[in-house]
């Protein structure tokens, strides 16, 4: 009798895991699941920095894509360069000294970016993300651990939760297309972002 009167006195201590949220409610008896696709997602395209991964894509396309991706990327850098350095040798009647010092501005003004300073112009390169979510986070990984081995790349992860909607719908309103309860699942997601050293 003594312990229970401890026991009723004691103090109840808060859950462990207070900042999560709610477990789902059970899914009705005779009650179907119907997934929607993940919102905000914008389709990946070949001229798209953002490539999308599902846990079916190849690896190897996923791969060359973001190779291309970066090659591209280089390309468009080092045009831009290649603009100011024209712009620089068309102006004639610029000393040396003016010349060093308009390259000393410009390789300032983007170094400002947080970039290596190599002082080839190519800090603002640009990077390619690849998403993945459930199931495709392995294969997103995959991926980012090829170009972390490769000599020539940066590569950061991101991870985060995505929120996803799904229909629970009773077998009586499948027959004449109602529609059911709206329910938010949350999903685990991945972010790889690749650039250029």
């Amino acid at each position: 009798m003594a312990t229970e009167q401890i026991m009723q006195d004691a103090p109840t201590q808060a859950p462990e895991n207070a900042n999560q949220p709610a477990k789902l409610p059970a899914i009705p008896k005779g009650a179907t699941v119907r997934r929607r696709p993940i919102p905000t997602r914008t389709p990946s395209t070949r001229a798209s920095k953002r490539i999308y991964v599902t846990a079916k894509t190849p690896f190897r396309s996923v791969t060359a894509r973001v190779r291309k991706q970066l090659d591209k990327n280089l390309r468009e850098a080092s045009s831009a360069s290649a603009a100011f350095t024209n712009k620089l040798a068309a102006n004639n009647n610029a000393s040396l000294d003016e010349r060093v010092r308009a390259i000393q501005r410009h390789s300032k003004n983007q170094g400002k970016g947080g970039g290596s300073g190599s002082g080839l112009g190519l800090e603002n390169a640009g990077e390619v993300v690849i998403l993945g979510t459930g199931r495709a986070i392995q294969k997103v990984l995959e991926v980012a651990l090829f170009f972390q081995k490769q000599n020539d790349c940066i590569v950061q992860m991101k991870t985060g939760s995505v929120g996803t909607i799904d229909d629970v719908v009773q077998e009586e309103d499948e027959e004449w297309g109602g529609e059911g309860e709206e329910r938010v699942r949350m999903m685990s997601s991945l972010e790889a972002s690749i650039r250029l050293r």
